[in-house]
């Protein structure tokens, strides 16, 4: 075999085991590339899974959370009806339905004062079983009141009401418990929508809880609870419908009306006698100042003069009108309080002793609807208290969101 054959047959076979080598790698690197992607297909597949496993885990964690916060403490609320005689269509006698709660193992229940107040007859009901009860006090200022079961049921649980300061911020959940009509005590969750001094004249007493669960007929008193099952108000004003949601009293002033009802059936409002309004400049920003200082009262001779800008009240630093409003709802008569006024650029300090408010010194009070012929006894506060200069009214304003009248002085007596 010559040569050049020989080299001719190598060249072929070499070729051959070439070839078959590229494809080899080829097929190999295909494999890998393909295996790469199947691997990593699956893997997302996997995560998406646990993603969507761990979503719905903690959706149903929260609903069980919302359950267990019930399950705890629907036992706790009952319906109260209030009896009025001969007020009613033709001289009948007229029932007003709201929602109340246990707040002692002694038989203390809260709602509102607007179904109760000067009622003929008031009973409960807890478990579909009616229980009579007396009505120790009630405050107009709050809107609310505070009963006494005469014959404690067997088996109940009580609220406790705290003594914190902080209030739940925007977005919280929180969960209110209703007797609302014939229903059982019935879950509402909701959300914390926002803490307001004032609904459009209406000065609160202090900043109230609002939310943007509405309310019904015969929920007001209904407790709101946070979702660690703490107590966090009490429902005392429905909104119109027009804004939809409702106002709770915080539950630490609803403690400071509970201790003036239970031991004396009245509350001890304190008072130094002041005037305050607001002030505000490019310079200072907004003020408080003092308009008014009324004779012979403690604030006069503890030095207070009017034109005195007030810094702080007690342990509250004074920055709007419904701080003066919040810091005086505490003050008790026979208690002693630290103000601090700015005068002539200098910062003085006085110690002013509180006595009861006079009668001739009324509260302002909120103004709302009375009861409906449906005897709900739901406090909504009045849409027409929303007017502006002119009397137009601002309602649609709130609704829509468009900029309202936002020039209103307002002069508060402390």
């Amino acid at each position: 075999m010559s040569i050049e054959r020989l080299h001719v047959r190598h060249l072929k076979v070499d070729s051959y085991f070439w070839g078959l080598y590229c494809l080899s790698r080829n097929l190999l690197m295909a494999s890998l590339f393909y295996t790469r992607w199947v691997y990593l297909a699956f893997l997302g597949l996997c995560l998406f899974g646990l993603v969507e496993a761990q979503d719905e885990g903690d959706f149903l964690s929260l609903q069980r959370r919302i359950q267990e916060v019930y399950e705890e403490n629907r036992d706790a609320v009952v319906r109260v009806s209030a009896a009025f005689e001969n007020a009613g269509e033709g001289g009948k006698t007229r029932v007003d339905i709201g929602t109340g709660f246990f707040i002692s193992r002694d038989g203390h229940v809260m709602t509102n004062a607007n179904s109760t107040s000067g009622a003929d007859r008031i009973w409960i009901v807890h478990r579909e079983i009616s229980y009579a009860a007396e009505m120790l006090g009630g405050d107009s200022y709050t809107n609310i009141s505070l009963l006494r079961v005469l014959s404690i049921p067997s088996n109940f649980r009580f609220l406790h009401l705290t003594d914190s300061p902080e209030l739940p911020i925007a977005g919280t959940m929180v969960l209110r418990i209703s007797a609302l009509l014939e229903f059982k005590p019935s879950p509402s969750l909701g959300l914390v929508t926002g803490t307001e001094s004032r609904f459009g004249s209406n000065i609160f007493p202090v900043p109230y809880i609002r939310t943007d669960i509405p309310g019904g007929p015969g929920e007001g008193g209904s407790p709101l609870l946070d979702l660690n099952g703490k107590l966090v108000g009490i429902l005392v004003y429905a909104l119109p419908v027009e804004v939809q949601g409702s106002y709770s009293l915080p539950a630490r002033a609803a403690l400071r009306i509970r201790d003036d009802l239970h031991f004396s059936g009245k509350i001890n409002y304190g008072w130094i006698g002041i005037e305050v309004e607001p002030l505000s400049s490019r310079k200072e920003g907004s003020q408080v100042v003092i308009e008014k200082v009324t004779s012979e009262t403690p604030a006069e001779e503890a030095g207070l003069l009017s034109g005195d800008v007030l810094v702080a009240l007690g342990d509250s630093e004074i920055r709007d009108v419904s701080d003066v409003s919040e810091a005086v709802f505490y003050l008790r008569e026979n208690q002693f309080v630290g103000v601090r006024v700015r005068r002539d650029g200098e910062l003085l300090d006085f110690t002013v002793p509180v006595i009861a408010r006079p009668e001739d010194e009324p509260l302002r009070r909120l103004s709302f609807e009375e009861p409906n012929d449906r005897g709900t006894g739901e406090a909504v506060l009045e849409a027409p208290l929303l007017r502006n200069e002119k009397g137009e009214s601002e309602i649609d304003d709130v609704v829509s969101g468009k900029e309202g009248n936002n020039d209103r002085e307002s002069t508060e007596e402390d």
